[in-house]
């Protein structure tokens, strides 16, 4: 079987045919899955007033299911990446993406505040390993001087489906309250157990049913190893591998695991996911609440306010991305094309959530929210292609470790502290402590050098 795989790895003569294109259907997978899986973890913002309405629980206790989830998610991450790398990233993103869009459907089911925080939970449970093996895919069907362009793409997709999620959760729940709905339910009889339920609960069982066709897809079609896809020829992995052979399994080997607590560079990038995302959970927890509270928006009135940050944000995910691999390419100083859009974007983003104290239209809050949330991601795909190039072949659990770290200090903690602040000191205060946590982000790039992997066994892949 080695054998085999070595000879199709040969180097590609001049006459030989052109590359097949199967790593963009890959990459069309994962851009999927990707918007997947922030529609799924941020449509419950778009049912929240229902929900507690419905459910009787009060806007603190939905404040615990939020945060239940991230905690779930963050603790998880680690052993998804591990499973990646084990079993592979074909078995382990079916599991992944069956285990949330049950919980995503098994969400319209809840019947008050203990049923909604388990299904959360065990929700972020199955979400978790998501991203670590979607980095696992990327390092083995895409080349390296592509990996920043990549995550550009993949984090842009992310950051719409998070922004579109409010808009289309909305659009489904009054689709399923219209009488055309309606009605049909109660002429239909496969249907008909439907029409006496809420229309939130509906779009959650809506949301489910969508990764189930996305496993429906992927699995039969997707192979780990590229060279064992029927449909790509040795062109197409001498692009991938540059012409070296791709190893379709992480050693398994103790030493990983002590190599990868002891990185300085992933402690680094975890710290920059620490601080960052204690400022970028605003945008997922206390952003409607500071349009209503404030600028008196309601929910429904905010659905657009709400999704124009994420929407810039995804839009300089990819700006940010394609640029640092050009700079990469062009001046072969791979730490300085990792860092300078993170860096210079914290830097923006802090200035720009500070100036939120001052502002007194919902106007000027929405264009600085939107500044913030377009500076933090315009690093965001050069951040994700550094985990990729810093963990070699162990991609999975190095994205695992960081997005492990980053979610517990950041998305899990923030809404509890920043809760803190927000009651004590109020909305100015709290703005000043994000502002704070980006510089700290800013600051972590002294740690961090993306021009060696982690593991000494794959020097040979760093570029």
């Amino acid at each position: 079987m080695t054998s085999a795989i070595n000879a199709r790895l040969n180097p590609v003569s001049p006459a030989a045919r052109r590359p097949t294109r199967v790593r963009y259907g890959v990459m069309g997978f994962l851009c999927v899955l990707s918007f997947l899986t922030y529609f799924d973890r941020l449509c419950i913002m778009r049912a929240q007033p229902m929900i507690e309405t419905d459910l009787h629980i009060t806007h603190a206790q939905m404040g615990v299911i939020f945060g239940v989830f991230w905690l779930a998610y963050a603790l998880f991450e680690l052993p998804g990446g591990w499973m990646g790398d084990r079993f592979g990233a074909r078995s382990t993103l079916t599991r992944v993406v069956l285990a949330w869009s049950l919980f995503t459907a098994l969400s319209g089911t809840a019947t008050g505040f203990f049923s909604l925080l388990t299904l959360r939970f065990l929700f972020g449970v199955g979400e978790a390993g998501a991203y670590p093996n979607i980095a696992r895919v990327q390092s083995r069907w895409l080349p390296a001087s592509a990996q920043g362009r990549a995550s550009g793409i993949l984090w842009l997709v992310a950051r719409w489906g998070g922004a579109l999620s409010p808009l289309l959760f909305g659009m489904l729940m009054r689709e399923f309250d219209s009488p055309g709905f309606r009605s049909l339910a109660k002429t239909t009889a496969i249907l008909r157990p439907l029409v006496t339920l809420q229309s939130w609960r509906l779009g959650f069982f809506a949301c489910g049913f969508a990764g189930l066709v996305w496993v429906a897809f992927f699995f039969p079609w997707f192979h780990d190893n590229p060279a064992d896809h029927p449909s790509v020829n040795e062109a197409e992995l001498s692009v991938i591998g540059g012409g070296k052979p791709i190893k379709p399994h992480a050693t398994r080997d103790g030493k990983v695991w002590l190599a990868l607590v002891s990185s300085p560079s992933l402690w680094g990038l975890s710290m920059v996911y620490v601080f960052g995302s204690f400022g970028w959970s605003f945008f997922v927890s206390w952003m409607p609440k500071f349009l209503l509270d404030v600028h008196h928006i309601s929910f429904k009135d905010s659905e657009w306010m709400s999704a124009m940050p994420m929407l810039c944000g995804g839009v300089t995910c990819l700006i940010g991305g394609f640029v640092s691999d050009a700079i990469v390419k062009r001046t072969g100083r791979k730490r300085f094309g990792r860092a300078v859009f993170p860096v210079v974007g914290h830097v923006i983003a802090a200035v720009a959530i500070f100036g939120l104290r001052y502002v007194h239209t919902p106007l000027q809050a929405v264009v600085l929210m939107s500044v913030t949330m377009a500076a933090y991601d315009l690093g965001l795909g050069a951040k994700w292609a550094a985990i990729i190039d810093i963990g070699g072949v162990h991609s999975g659990i190095a994205a695992g470790f960081v997005n492990m770290l980053g979610n517990l200090g950041g998305n899990t903690l923030q809404p509890i502290i920043g809760a803190m602040i927000f009651h004590r000191w109020g909305w100015g205060t709290l703005f000043t402590v994000y502002s704070a946590m980006y510089l700290l982000a800013a600051a972590m790039y002294l740690f961090i050098h993306p021009d060696h992997v982690f593991y000494e066994e794959d020097a040979d892949r760093a570029a």
